[in-house]
């Protein structure tokens, strides 16, 4: 079990950090051929269309997730264009929404009205529709070697049409725009070829499946509510800093975002991973509550243990990105804390989803997105990027904190909530150091001082984890 759950996640990981390599250069090839203001302006253009998707689709992924191992592997396919109906049906109402507005909408997004923008806003969020249905067809089936082969292909041709571009469109943001979209376009069509018994036509008609169309939304509208307030909790930072400062501290803010990669890549990959191991885990031995509280050590130590060598390593990373993004450094620090702590309470918010008691992710995503927004409203306009990195972070903070406590109610394990608790305190003490040094030296002592209070708060755990799975 050991071995195949290691394989498992490995297989579904090295897209990821290949990924990371590939784009760490892009991103060094980006800094230096663009101004700091066309990456804030693209980051905007990003910014609307993950919002664009999550009404749209309308939490119907979710149900997509949740019910994938609950219907019969002939079923499946039909249960994916089940799911679809709403999301195409929603996609038109927006397509007319931004396409009648698109003057207020590009305005504020890019600082002048383009109706050119507009459609390609429109054409980003169905060919994101189609990448999150495509990816999730191959994730819940497991196909961890496609899954991170086509991350990999993803940033290469990132890579290569940012160079392209950059040829005929020299130094505008609209080179990033348009490596992304012709990029997520080939990825979607390879994503269905390899997976065409799921996309099957054939498999549009409705016959005896286990949940209906209702029975989707029922799941869904709760997600729908709970999704959308969670991107803006998530992407309040980066909408504050538009309202409130200039495109060239949301340009910093977003290189600053660079520099915690390899902890969003492992945040990435590990959600990935864990989204149906953890569902079929629960399927088939629902009462093995060692399993899930081991998973949650693990992931808490290497969490932990990325982001203290994120920070250690923050000077050196801007050496790749150029002497133009130095500010960003500044910033950095306390951004760890957005990946780190959603990826360990995905750990520990389990017993809210196993049970299905979906209507307290809204509660959680209401409570901390209020509390996101008045930290911004207070910090930005006169800390700027930092200021909204320490909004965020804070915010995080409280967001771990309500989902693991809530979801104890229903599945209680003993996760290390002690040792994470005591490991936020260090990080924050030596972020907080971190964005006033200057020495690269010191910075990196410190570092090593946090190293060891991880290794100490979690040793015990460690050595037990390690004789469990030995």
């Amino acid at each position: 079990m050991k071995n195949a759950i290691l394989s498992k996640f490995l297989n579904f990981s090295y897209g990821s950090w290949v990924g990371l390599v590939i784009g760490l250069l892009t991103t060094m090839i980006v800094t230096r051929i663009l101004p700091v203001e066309a990456f804030g302006m693209a980051s905007m253009y990003i910014l609307f269309i993950q919002v664009g998707m999550i009404i749209t689709i309308f939490g119907t992924d979710q149900a997509f997730v949740r019910f994938f191992y609950e219907e019969t592997e002939d079923k499946r396919g039909m249960l994916l264009y089940n799911v679809l109906r709403f999301p195409f049906l929603n996609s038109i109402i927006v397509i007319i929404i931004v396409l009648i507005f698109y003057r207020p909408i590009s305005l504020f997004l890019f600082g002048f009205e383009s109706i050119f923008l507009g459609l390609l806003l429109v054409f980003g969020i169905v060919m994101q529709i189609l990448l999150r249905y495509s990816q999730l067809v191959i994730r819940m089936q497991q196909r961890a070697n496609l899954f991170s082969i086509l991350q990999i292909i993803q940033k290469f041709l990132i890579l290569i049409f940012t160079i392209l571009f950059f040829y005929f469109y020299k130094e505008s943001f609209i080179i990033l725009v348009y490596s992304e979209l012709v990029s997520l376009i080939i990825i979607v069509i390879i994503s269905i070829v390899l997976s065409q018994k799921y996309w099957n036509i054939s498999n549009i008609k409705n016959n005896s499946m286990k949940h209906t169309q209702k029975d989707i939304l029922k799941y869904s509208i709760p997600f729908m509510f709970t999704i959308l307030i969670t991107w803006l909790f998530e992407a309040f930072d980066k909408i504050a800093l538009r309202q409130w400062s200039n495109f060239e501290e949301l340009g910093l803010y977003t290189a600053a975002m660079k520099l915690v990669s390899l902890v969003l890549v492992l945040k990435g990959t590990f959600s990935t991973f864990w989204t149906p191991v953890a569902f079929e885990k629960f399927e088939n031995d629902p009462g093995n509550l060692d399993f899930f509280r081991n998973i949650s050590v693990a992931v808490s130590f290497a969490m932990f243990f990325v982001a203290i060598i994120s920070i250690a390593g923050k000077d050196l990373i801007i050496i790749l990105l150029g002497s133009e993004y130095k500010e960003a450094a500044l910033i950095m620090p306390f951004l760890v804390f957005m990946p780190v702590l959603y990826t360990i309470s995905e750990t520990t918010v389990i017993g809210i989803n196993f049970y299905k008691k979906i209507n307290w992710h809204i509660l959680i995503a209401l409570i901390c997105c209020i509390f996101n927004i008045f930290g911004n409203w207070l910090l930005v306009p006169a800390y700027g990027a930092v200021g909204a990195s320490i909004a965020t972070a804070l915010s995080f903070v409280i967001f771990f904190s309500i989902r693991t406590h809530i979801s104890l109610k229903y599945f209680k394990i003993k996760y290390p909530l002690k040792r994470i608790y005591s490991m936020i305190i260090v990080i924050s003490l030596y972020a907080s150091v971190s964005i006033t040094l200057e020495n690269i030296w010191t910075n990196f002592f410190y570092g090593v001082i946090a190293m060891t209070v991880l290794i100490l708060l979690f040793y015990k755990d460690l050595v037990d984890f390690y004789k469990i799975r030995k």
